[in-house]
Formats: C-alpha cells, sequence, structure tokens
C-alpha cells in the first residue's frame, strides 16, 4: 500500500470545503459536519486467501476475512477570509470505525489542519499549512510498514514557503519543511520513528496570465529518533537528498489548479553499514522524483484530476532495505443533473525495492473506484460506491484482492 491508497479511498480531511459555510460572521464562516458510511469489506486483513499445508499459522494469517464496518466521520471548519489577501483555516476531521463481527479491530483516527494562505498587494507571499494526525488503523504508512496489522501512531506535517513577488512576473521563494512519525510502541515499531526537516528555494516565472513556471532546489535531512534495543544512532538509516525540480503551477482562478512537478533526487546515508558486523552495507538512490497533482476544469459540470508520484522510501532504520514508488491516477467528478454527481478513478502503483538481491521484490497495485453521490438538500447528501483494490507480487505473501460496497449520509451545513 501507498500513500496514494489513502488518496483514492478516503475522504479528504476538509469535508469538502467547497460546500457547506451557512454559518457567517462577518468574514469568519464555521462548517461543521459530520459524515456516516456503512462499508462491507470482502477482506479486512488483506490476505491472499491460500493454504500452506506446512504452516498453519501462515494459512491463518493469510485467511480472507469479510466484515460489515461503520465509519463516523465528524469535521469541523473555520474559515476566514482576508478580502484580497487569502485565508486562514483550521479544521478538524475524524473517523472513527466499528467492525460488526470483529469488534476487537475497532480503530479510531483524528486529524487537525491549520493553513495560512497570504499575498499582499506589496509582493509579501506567506503559506503555512500543517497536518497533525493521531491514527490507530489497519493501514500501514507511505513505507509500506506492517500493513493489516492496527497500529497506534500520530504525525506531523509542516510545510512553509516564504516569498516576494518581484514586479508582476517574477516571484522568489523560501521553503521550510517538517515531518515526523511517532509509534506509540516504541519496543515493537521502533524502527518507524523519525524526523524529516528540509530546506529549499525556488524562481518562478510568469508564462500565461495565471500560468507559473518555477524551478527548485531542496535539501533534506532524516533522523531516526528510536534505534533497536542497545544501538546508537552508528548504525541506523539517517540519511539526507538533494532534489532538483521544475514544473507549472496556477493561480487561483484558473480552469487548472494544482501543480505539474518533476524533477531528480540524490539520496545518501549517514551510516554505510547496519550494525557492526559489516556484513550488510547500505546504498544511495538516484532517481527521477514527481509530485504532480493536477486538476482542470473541463467544463461547468465536469472535473478532472491527474497525480502522478514518485518517491525513495525507506522500509526501516536497521536494515538496508527501501523502494521506490510510481503512482498515476485518473479521477472523473461529473454532475449528471442538478442534484445527482457520478465519481470513478483508477490507480496504479508500481513498488519497486532493492531486496531480496537477485530477485528484487516488485508489487503492482490496482485499484479503482466509482460512485453516486445525490444531493437530498444543499447541505444533506447520500451516496453509494465500490472500491477494488488488488496487488500483485513476486512475493506471494504480499498479495491480495480487496473489494469494498459502501453506503453514506453525509451533512455539511
Amino acid at each position: 500500500m501507498s500513500v496514494v491508497l489513502l488518496i483514492a479511498f478516503f475522504s479528504p480531511p476538509q469535508l469538502h470545503a467547497q460546500q457547506g459555510g451557512k454559518i457567517r460572521f462577518g468574514n469568519l464562516s464555521i462548517i461543521p459536519g459530520v459524515e456516516v458510511q456503512d462499508v462491507y469489506d470482502d477482506n479486512i486483513y488483506m490476505g491472499n486467501g491460500k493454504e500452506y499445508p506446512d504452516d498453519p499459522a501462515k494459512t491463518a494469517n493469510e485467511k480472507k476475512e469479510s466484515d460489515w464496518i461503520t465509519h463516523v466521520k465528524p469535521g469541523l471548519i473555520l474559515n476566514y477570509q482576508i478580502p484580497d489577501r487569502g485565508d486562514i483555516n483550521l479544521g478538524y476531521q475524524g473517523d472513527f470505525a466499528f467492525y460488526n463481527n470483529n469488534n476487537g479491530n475497532n480503530w479510531k483516527n483524528q486529524q487537525g489542519n491549520f493553513g495560512v494562505n497570504y499575498r499582499e498587494p506589496g509582493g509579501l507571499i506567506l503559506g503555512i499549512n500543517e497536518f497533525y494526525t493521531r491514527v490507530q488503523d489497519p493501514f500501514g504508512s507511505a513505507d509500506q510498514y506492517n500493513i493489516g496489522r492496527i497500529t497506534k501512531r500520530w504525525t506531523n506535517d509542516v510545510k512553509t514557503k516564504l516569498g516576494y513577488a518581484i514586479a508582476e512576473n517574477f516571484r522568489s521563494l523560501l521553503y521550510y519543511n517538517n515531518y515526523k512519525q511517532k509509534y506509540d510502541n516504541s519496543e515493537l515499531d521502533y524502527s518507524q520513528d523519525y524526523t524529516d526537516n528540509e530546506y529549499g528555494v525556488g524562481l518562478e516565472t510568469r508564462i500565461l496570465a495565471r500560468t507559473w513556471g518555477f524551478l527548485r532546489y531542496h535539501y533534506g535531512v532524516r533522523k531516526y529518533d528510536t534505534n533497536a534495543p542497545g544501538q546508537t544512532d552508528e548504525f541506523n538509516s539517517n540519511g539526507t537528498w538533494q532534489r532538483v525540480s521544475t514544473g507549472l503551477t496556477w493561480d487561483p482562478g484558473a480552469k487548472l489548479s494544482g501543480e505539474l512537478n518533476l524533477g531528480y533526487q540524490w539520496n545518501g546515508y549517514d551510516h554505510l553499514f547496519t550494525d557492526a558486523t559489516q556484513a550488510v552495507q547500505r546504498e544511495g538512490k538516484n532517481t527521477w522524483v514527481a509530485t504532480t497533482s493536477i486538476n482542470y476544469l473541463l467544463t461547468e459540470t465536469t472535473n478532472l484530476s491527474l497525480y502522478l508520484i514518485r518517491a525513495v522510501r525507506n522500509t526501516s532504520s536497521d536494515t538496508n532495505e527501501h523502494l521506490v514508488d510510481t503512482v498515476i491516477g485518473l479521477n472523473l467528478q461529473e454532475k449528471l443533473l442538478a442534484k445527482l454527481a457520478f465519481s470513478a478513478g483508477i490507480t496504479f502503483i508500481k513498488s519497486e525495492y532493492n531486496l531480496p538481491v537477485g530477485n528484487e521484490r516488485t508489487d503492482n497495485s490496482y485499484m479503482a473506484n466509482i460512485g453516486l453521490n445525490y444531493a437530498i438538500q444543499d447541505w444533506l447528501g447520500v451516496g453509494v460506491s465500490y472500491n477494488y483494490n488488488r496487488k500483485n507480487s513476486n512475493t506471494e505473501l504480499n498479495e491480495f484482492i480487496d473489494n469494498q460496497f459502501m453506503v453514506m449520509l453525509k451533512i455539511v451545513y
């Protein structure tokens, strides 16, 4: 599983901010909401369903088991508009999952976010986006750690920019990004606790009225915060990276939004060996990368979204294993009638590992979703959807097929 699986299968944390907003105090909008979702999942543990006569424990672990899961997702957004300059956002999104039969799997995810988007007519540009999540779901992390096992963990993701518009056609910007991940069980999950710090500089030039071309450079540092029992930082996967990227970005109000971002990244490690025996050593990975996400308003009723993500990811602090994730996806949203909307999406993920040597693990994941939503009122909606998720791998134990059927009721006021 990749981080994009969350994008494809779960609602975004802002409760669809384009809806609601009936509660207003001057420039302040308060948007409360709740979504109730009932899901039939035919493979809740993501097992391959195969039998292993010589290993009953493996057979039990790979058993396909189905269940009904009820999700309750409360949310709240506070949005303050700064006329002609931007806005400030503060939000909360919860996801409380209740299993019908396997209620020992019940989990809850909660996220808070804070954002500032400010542009002064004189040229000052300020952007802050922070997402704090406290989760205990079985979907693992972007590094594909322990998928299928419920783990308690928290993350804090901060992205900032500070810049200045030079005349009307040039912008210079400085970037600072921080990401921290911490698991509750440090004894079992010590290899996943780390902090990333990234610093960058960028230049942008106007190409069309609302289209900008950019060139950016970033330098990043990862430090693992917890080591294996009895070990120090001497052998962990601490490392650095450098990235050069270029592409296009758009001003608010354009038919295109988001960012076309392609680049090249150089990755290295501080410690060559994984332990004192010096039997296993690490090797840096240099490759092209992408963080592209583009929305295109084709017509007043049709919206297309394309995303392309490619990243190098460590799997843990105490090995020399890493993977390269390449993700491409396409989503369609179509307003069929005044109150009826159709959505569909497809995603392909290729995960290429550097181990085991000579027979490197490769996973190919295929995902699709389709749904219909009906607006009973502008604040009340219902919907049905279907999600398909299949992973093929040259390592059999990582394969699975999962089908999910959903019905939903949503209130956003």
